[in-house]
Order: structure tokens, then C-alpha cells, then sequence
């Protein structure tokens, strides 16, 4: 089977060649070899050949590649970043920092911009592109870029995608991805309207599920219920009440708040059996 353009991208980046570097070896212009990649041009054996042969063994094998329509658009979400944010590089928006020379500064800002074109760049926005896909989106802004890429990076190594993200690269995603974005005054980063670590959603019909519905009485078991509902680690899963009981104990929750728990549990109960049967149908 012929070597499609995906498969040729891919040998490319993973031996750290440009797209001129690898036309220099073909023969042919780096438009040609870009035309080949996007699969507009059939990639003859003789090609085939020759970039195999010229290429070799790859000096990173694991380094993400993203497929084709990935890439695509990674390439995308550059261009619409850049679009609606003139001043973002790869490591965020534009500031003055460090005391700089205005000279150099300007330099460092252009070629971090450039960068933002590179093929690991683009691997980085795809990687972050597919981490906001699950994401929560919410209304508010909960999530700073420079976290949310730390959280990228780990979702990407977990997932077989890239282990490093740069801030830009974060940013980038989130505005292609029509992310809620905030910017401050003289900040690489952005906060951003997303929630990482949502709270788990209680199952209908388990005691949780009916203890986040008490966060409004005035008494023990609604105060019981306000806690709850702001733990991200109180058991969703279960309405046993000696495992509820043991989570409370090791969290050292004093004693008013283990009989709030026996008060909600015993109500919770109660709830359960006063379901009225549903009448039997006749023939």
C-alpha cells in the first residue's frame, strides 16, 4: 500500500525535519512535499522510496503526531487566535516583564509567535483542543491558562497525546474553541471559563442525590447537606451508612455532624418506603 501523506507528515516531524529540509532530499519544492502531506498529491513510489531512505530511523518515535484532520485544524485555531489576538505567542499574551530591552523583548515576543506555526506547537494546540473537548464549560471564569495547561499536559500523557503544552498553545485552543476568555492587564495568561474538576453528580434516588436537595432548610442535616455539596470527595456512590459514617469519621467530623448524618440517613429512609404502590389495572 502506498505511503499516504498522513504517514509522511508523521516520519517528517519525528525526525525534527522541515517541510524545506525533506524537499532538499526529494528533489522537489517544500510546496510539493506540503501538497503530498495534505494528501493533493499521490505520493509515487519512487518518493516513497526516497523519503524512507533519506529519513531513516526517527530520532523521536514517540513524539504525537496528530492525524490529518487534526493537524488541519490546530493549523486553524492559529489563525483564528491570531486573529482575534494580534499579541499572542506561544507563551501567552504579550507583556512587559523581567526589565527587558525593548530590542530584545520584541525579538523574543516574534520568535515565540513563529513558533506557534511549528509542528510541535501544532501538536500541542491539538492536544489541548481534545482536552477542552472534556472539559465542563461553565459561566463562569474558574480555570487560568497557565493551570489548565499543566492539567492538558497530564490529560495528554494519559492519552497517548503530547506531554508538554505551552500556555499559548492552551489559549489558542480555548479561543478556537469558543471558550469564555478574560484577559487581564500585563498578563501572559487568561482565565477561562471552564471547570476542570466538576463536582461528581449524585445518581437519582441515592441518599446524596437527596441530601444536595436539603442545602436550603435552616437545621443540622442542612448544614450536613452545604458541606456535602461543596466536597468533592464526599461518597456520591453509596448510601450505606456505615461506609458514610467511616468517610465522616475520617475526615474528623465532630459529633453533631455524625448525628446529622443518622437524622438524614433515618429521614432519607423514610423517604423510600412512603412510595404509595401504583394501583392494579383490570382486565
Amino acid at each position: 500500500m502506498a505511503m499516504t501523506g498522513d504517514e509522511l507528515r508523521a516520519m517528517r516531524v519525528r525526525k525534527r525535519w522541515t517541510q524545506s529540509q525533506l524537499a532538499t532530499h526529494l528533489k522537489v519544492t517544500p510546496q510539493y512535499v506540503g501538497m503530498m502531506e495534505r494528501g493533493e498529491k499521490d505520493i509515487q513510489s519512487h518518493v516513497e522510496e526516497a523519503a524512507r531512505s533519506a529519513m531513516g530511523d526517527p530520532d523521536h518515535p514517540d513524539l504525537y503526531v496528530p492525524d490529518g484532520a487534526l493537524y488541519r485544524e490546530a493549523q486553524q485555531a492559529v489563525l483564528t487566535a491570531l486573529r482575534q489576538h494580534p499579541d499572542l505567542s506561544l507563551n501567552g499574551f504579550r507583556y512587559t516583564g523581567f526589565d527587558k530591552d525593548p530590542f530584545e523583548g520584541a525579538k523574543s515576543e516574534h520568535e515565540s509567535r513563529a513558533r506557534l506555526f511549528s509542528d510541535d506547537s501544532l501538536a500541542q494546540i491539538a492536544t489541548a483542543i481534545r482536552w477542552i473537548d472534556s472539559v465542563k464549560r461553565i459561566k463562569t471564569y474558574k480555570c487560568g491558562s497557565y493551570g489548565a495547561k499543566h492539567r492538558a499536559e497530564k490529560w495528554g500523557k494519559e492519552n497517548g497525546l503530547a506531554s508538554y503544552v505551552a500556555n499559548g498553545a492552551l489559549i489558542a485552543a480555548a479561543v478556537h474553541r469558543k471558550v469564555g476568555l478574560r484577559r487581564e492587564q500585563n498578563n501572559p495568561n487568561a482565565e477561562l471559563a471552564l471547570d476542570p474538576d466538576p463536582m461528581p453528580e449524585p445518581k437519582s434516588g441515592t441518599f446524596a442525590h437527596w441530601l444536595h436537595k436539603q442545602v436550603k432548610r435552616n437545621d443540622p442535616v442542612g448544614d450536613l447537606a452545604r458541606d456535602a455539596a461543596q466536597d468533592r470527595t464526599f461518597p456520591v456512590d453509596t448510601s450505606s451508612g456505615p461506609k458514610l459514617r467511616s468517610y465522616m469519621r475520617s475526615c474528623w467530623a465532630s459529633d453533631a455532624a455524625i448525628d446529622a448524618l443518622e437524622e438524614a440517613l433515618t429521614e432519607w429512609r423514610g423517604t423510600k418506603t412512603r412510595r404509595v404502590p401504583k394501583p392494579a389495572t383490570g382486565l
